[in-house]
């Protein structure tokens, strides 16, 4: 699925958010990535977004190089991807079922379809009774929901989620990482910016850390928790 090789990210101020990224990723797996604020994570989804272009290195999703990609192979990558980001892109005027909708509707989904699957899709992560509110009269923890909603009811190939349970309650926790299992086993790839151990310990992965740019295996104090694999740094 993901291939990156001395992968680096460099902004125009000199500020180096990425260095030598050397990682693979294989179809239907699930990959945490924890580091402090600052370290690169969120940097290191959008590129494999095409939002951001490396500086350097070779970058290959699905495919498709991300080095100088052509638009039509952005467009064709971001049909097949969901993402969370912690700005949600909500449009506030909509209802939360419409949000969802919305991004089946762009897949082309007919209406009943449509309409069966966006609300299973808001029922697994919790909102079955604020499927018909204004997602501007959500709280921020709601929108999350939203937003996770309308990713993974697509069925990604592949799922990127930044901070997806970031101040959320132990209830919400436990949907999303419900939404996020089914999404799994209905065979998206999972890449998660995090620091929540409370997700990893419901839906295990192979856990990576970003420090000041650079990949390092998972930390010591959390091996026992989860289902790592050893070999996904290269």
């Amino acid at each position: 699925m993901l291939t990156a090789r001395k992968v680096a990210k460099t902004y125009e101020n000199g500020t180096q958010a990425l260095r030598d990224i050397n990682l693979t990723v294989n179809r239907g797996e699930v990959v945490y990535i924890l580091g402090e604020s600052g370290a690169g994570k969120t940097t290191f989804l959008k590129l494999l977004l095409g939002m951001e272009k490396p500086t350097a290195g070779e970058l290959v999703l699905a495919g498709i190089s991300l080095i100088n990609p052509r638009p039509e192979e952005i467009r064709r990558l971001r049909r097949q991807t969901g993402a969370v980001f912690q700005d949600f892109k909500l449009i506030l005027g909509r209802t939360a079922r419409e949000n969802v909708a919305l991004s089946l509707r762009i897949l082309g989904v007919g209406w009943a379809t449509n309409k069966k699957q966006s609300e299973a899709a808001l029922a697994a992560v919790g909102l079955a009774d604020k499927m018909d509110n204004l997602v501007g009269t959500l709280s921020w923890g709601e929108r999350q929901r939203v937003a996770l909603a309308r990713a993974v009811v697509r069925k990604p190939q592949l799922l990127l989620a930044d901070e997806p349970t970031g101040n959320l309650d132990e209830v919400s926790v436990g949907y999303v990482a419900q939404m996020l299992t089914l999404a799994v086993e209905g065979g998206s790839t999972l890449i998660v910016a995090t620091h929540d151990s409370r997700l990893i310990e419901r839906l295990p992965g192979r856990i990576l850390v970003l420090k000041e740019g650079s990949l390092t295996k998972e930390p010591a104090s959390l091996r026992g928790q989860t289902a790592c694999c050893d070999g996904g740094v290269e």
